[in-house]
């Protein structure tokens, strides 16, 4: 039987490898994995870096004619799909962009849970997903804590993982552990935050924008922002003041 101590240094290698970020250099030219056919779109113009499933970095590559992100010029910024991008004069958005990718080697990106996995009785039943919620509230100040430090972010990875479903199965999945991790709380984050292309100010705008992004109440309707609130008083209050979603029976 592998040693524990095995077992952790096998777990650390996996999230090392899972933090390899896809990028995509964008211009011109056509070795780009971006080809955009305007002459005044430089050899080499940009990068992509792909941080999420639905955020990204966008870097200009000292292009000559620019690269803005809602009309504002643009060195280095995380963009989503809800921003406009434009390289000189070519104006498109993050799933154009993307569209115009060259095939990519196979890479396994994480499956988002469906928006109501389990049909309720009670259309305003959000008990279960609200108590999701509380991994959210739990991982995000230990996540902003130890993405300034990239050995501890691979470790946090690995307890993640380990507590998931176990330190063997997530062994035994390979390249599917990034699944396990979206299932745990804010743990998609973790291969990013491990990311040596990524700033620290930049993790930290990242945890943050998905802490805001998924800390809300859970009813699609609602999507009432939580904020700094506590999940523990959250609970006790139970339903959603809101729109009377069920937090907790």
């Amino acid at each position: 039987m592998p040693s524990l101590a095995r077992n952790d240094s096998q777990l650390e290698q996996l999230i090392d490898d899972l933090s390899q970020l896809p990028a995509y250099t964008i211009g011109r030219r056509f070795d780009n994995q971006i080809v955009i056919a305007n002459a005044r779109v430089s050899g080499y113009h940009a990068r992509l870096i792909r941080c999420t499933p639905t955020t990204f970095v966008l870097e200009d590559l000292a292009s000559k004619n620019g690269s803005f992100v809602n009309g504002t010029r643009i060195v280095r910024k995380i963009v989503d799909s809800h921003d406009t991008i434009r390289f000189a004069d070519a104006e498109l958005t993050i799933p154009e962009l993307l569209a115009l990718r060259k095939s990519d080697p196979v890479t396994v990106e994480p499956t988002p849970p469906p928006a109501n996995p389990e049909p309720t009785a009670n259309p305003l039943d959000f008990t279960r997903a609200f108590a999701d919620l509380r991994q959210v509230f739990d991982q995000y100040p230990n996540l902003r804590r130890d993405c300034r430090n990239r050995e501890k972010m691979i470790r946090t990875g690995s307890v993640l993982l380990s507590s998931v479903v176990g330190i063997g199965a997530v062994l035994s999945t390979g390249g599917l552990a990034f699944t396990l991790l979206s299932s745990a709380g804010l743990g998609m984050l973790v291969p990013t935050l491990c990311s040596t292309l990524l700033s620290t100010d930049e993790k930290l705008e990242l945890i943050d924008k998905e802490y805001r992004e998924r800390y809300r109440c859970p009813n699609p309707t609602c999507r009432d922002p939580f904020g700094s609130r506590e999940w523990e008083l959250l609970a006790h209050q139970k339903v959603c003041r809101r729109c009377q979603a069920i937090w907790v029976r």
